[in-house]
């Protein structure tokens, strides 16, 4: 015969059973680990107040999961979906800004090849240099393409100079603002005690541009005369081998997941985020046009004094 429980005990076990899934989904706030319910709502619309801004997340970085477990368990439906489309918006941020919305905006023309470290370092900017073997051609099509280079293609070697410092100056100063919003905001979910993720994506390009400009330099090898075309293409190194090609595409899925993965954006701060995006942009190609200026000056002075 099975063994059963005696009466008395029947309703009390019925009703922790009863109770232990409850328990066992309890939220933060009904753990206690969230402020009190007349702060909750300063959390749900909190832009750029981080985790730390509250004092009973102070000095624990792991708090920043609790912090944004209770924002999304105290924000209603509406506010939800607000985060979400902010979150796509992030996401496009990386596929349009930086420079695959525009491919034939990357070429810049140079006379010839970059040595490898420049080269690399105009490749992770966002520019694509495309050599064109001869020096009139160069200035002609760069002109063409570009007003900033009417204006600056006659000055000197050391105004080059200083405008790749004020050029650098300014990829720094974007990689800084970018840095405070995001240590400012609700943090990345593929890990919030990491406050830089995006900077890091920016900073990772020299892989995949490293990638290009080697399989870019075996190519040649193998080309006595360069290809006359260049693909235009949503993917950098469209013309190179295929390994070029998963480099970039690779780094740029993972920009869209970084992007998209900063936690409860309003929209406030999705401003900024698209006003430094822009920075960047335009700071790191105004970066890497001076570079391959500076070169095409160097270049045409060791041209002369070897004549």
């Amino acid at each position: 015969m099975a063994p059963s429980l005696p009466s008395t005990l029947l309703l009390p076990t019925l009703t922790i059973l009863a109770i232990l899934p409850l328990l066992a989904h309890a939220g933060r706030i009904d753990n206690g680990e969230c402020p009190p319910d007349n702060e909750l709502g300063a959390l749900i619309y909190s832009p750029f107040k981080p985790y730390f801004w509250w004092p009973m997340w102070q000095g624990h970085r792991q708090k920043c999961w609790v912090a944004a477990d209770c924002l999304f368990e105290a924000a209603g439906e509406s506010r939800k979906q607000q985060f979400a489309a902010t979150a796509l918006i992030m996401g496009l941020i990386p596929l349009t800004l930086k420079d695959i919305a525009w491919p034939e905006q990357r070429i810049v023309h140079v006379t010839r090849r970059l040595p490898w470290a420049v080269e690399v370092a105009v490749l992770a900017l966002g520019l694509v240099p495309l050599e064109t073997q001869d020096e009139g051609t160069t200035e002609d099509k760069v002109k063409e393409e570009n007003l900033l280079a009417r204006a600056v293609w006659r000055h000197r070697t050391w105004t080059i100079v200083l405008y790749i410092l004020l050029s650098a100056l300014g990829v720094l100063a974007s990689y800084g603002g970018m840095a405070i919003v995001e240590i400012y905001s609700k943090r990345s979910a593929l890990g919030c005690p990491w406050p830089i993720w995006v900077v890091c994506w920016y900073v990772v390009a020299l892989v995949p541009a490293a990638v290009h400009a080697t399989f870019a330099k075996y190519r040649r090898m193998r080309e006595k005369n360069e290809r006359k075309q260049k693909i235009i293409s949503a993917v950098q190194g469209a013309d190179e081998d295929w390994p070029v090609q998963l480099s970039w595409g690779i780094y740029y899925i993972a920009g869209t997941l970084i992007w998209t993965s900063i936690m409860a954006i309003t929209v406030a701060e999705l401003v900024v985020w698209v006003g430094l995006g822009v920075a960047v942009s335009a700071s790191s190609k105004l970066l890497a046009f001076f570079l391959c200026l500076f070169w095409e000056k160097v270049r045409a002075r060791r041209a002369g004094a070897g004549r």
